[in-house]
């Protein structure tokens, strides 16, 4: 048998089962080999450890109820050419082991009285599932979880989802087939064909200050935060889940080179930019994004190790605790700020 871990957070799991939800989603129930398992907060991702070459670390989101501390449910999509380490997860059986980090993340459920909408699209569903059994404890919260997908194939969780439903008198659930039928409409299967744009989020939501949860595509998401925000709900009222890597906030134009002014300046050296730090910026990497640029990305939370880049001049320091420092002279750019005048390789 294998040890268990010694690193402190390291989590060493077994697959306690395996359930097909469809073609290509898989449900993996984790339990702890030894001890117990920490808790996670609805929405939180558990970073696991494949050993996958060049990939030290792969994320996915906790899709069981929060309040179950058992296991853990990673609900999986089978992507192209196993990207992440789907194909390695969808190959494994009870008994096997894993070896993780604790939960962490911060696209979490707010604790809150307010109206929540959780718009979702595809396998982004997994995060609101988490959410979902929390919410459950408050039944009369006002809830809406609007769900898009493809076709009838694709549809997950059925019977979990009229579980909840069932005792759960403020949620309002709508699904929407982009290729569905007449048919699934009669079965009840989903309640609006097509897709979901700024016409059907005006007639089905009420007016109120909805605590906004997007998860799902690249492309559904820009979609739907641009539709949200044409109909008045505040930006700061969104949140959203990267699933391979959120949309960017829309980016500038690429400046010229301006002279350096302030105490923190930043120089992308390859680019021939450099521009004085926004402190309204969340890292390195939403500045680059800014002024136009594309640095590589994934999770967006000093995980994956993708965003790594190279520092040329100057001090940086991260917002978040690392699970692996990157090669020596690189920085993450998704989590670190600069302390002054900085150059980086990009």
């Amino acid at each position: 048998m294998t040890a268990s871990p010694a690193r402190a957070g390291a989590l060493d799991l077994e697959v306690a089962e395996r359930i097909e939800e469809s073609a290509a989603v898989v449900s993996l129930r984790l339990r702890a080999a030894a001890g117990e398992l920490p808790p996670f907060l609805p929405g939180q991702h558990l970073p696991l450890r494949l050993g996958l070459p060049g990939r030290k670390l792969a994320t996915y989101t906790i899709s069981s109820d929060p309040g179950d501390r058992s296991g853990y449910r990673l609900s999986v999509k089978l992507e192209a050419a196993g990207l992440g380490g789907s194909a390695h997860l969808h190959g494994l059986k009870p008994g096997d082991r894993i070896a993780a980090e604790a939960p962490r993340g911060r696209f979490v459920l707010e604790e809150s009285d307010r109206p929540v909408l959780l718009l979702t699209g595809g396998i982004g569903i997994t995060p609101a599932l988490a959410m979902l059994h929390a919410l459950s404890r408050q039944p009369e919260r006002p809830v809406v979880f609007l769900h898009a997908c493809r076709s009838r194939e694709e549809l997950c969780f059925g019977d979990e989802l009229d579980a909840l439903a069932a005792r759960m008198p403020g949620l309002t659930r709508i699904t929407v087939l982009a290729e569905g039928s007449a048919e699934d409409l009669q079965a009840g299967r989903c309640q609006h064909l097509g897709l979901i744009d700024r016409a059907l989020l005006r007639r089905l939501l009420p007016l109120d200050a909805w605590q906004t949860y997007l998860c799902g595509p690249e492309g559904f998401m820009a979609a739907m935060r641009a539709a949200l925000a044409s109909l008045g709900l505040p930006d700061a009222e969104i949140r959203q889940e990267s699933f391979g890597g959120a949309p960017a906030p829309a980016p500038a134009p690429a400046a010229a080179a301006a002279p350096a002014t302030g105490t923190a300046t930043v120089r992308f050296a390859r680019s021939g930019i450099e521009m004085p730090w926004d402190p309204a910026q969340a890292s390195l990497l939403d500045f680059a994004e800014a002024q136009g640029l594309s640095p590589d990305f994934s999770c967006r939370a000093g995980i994956c190790g993708s965003c790594a880049c190279r520092k040329l001049e100057g001090e940086t320091e991260y917002s978040e605790d690392l699970l692996e420092e990157p090669a020596e002279g690189e920085i993450l750019l998704c989590c670190s700020v600069p302390r002054g005048p900085v150059v980086l390789d990009l």
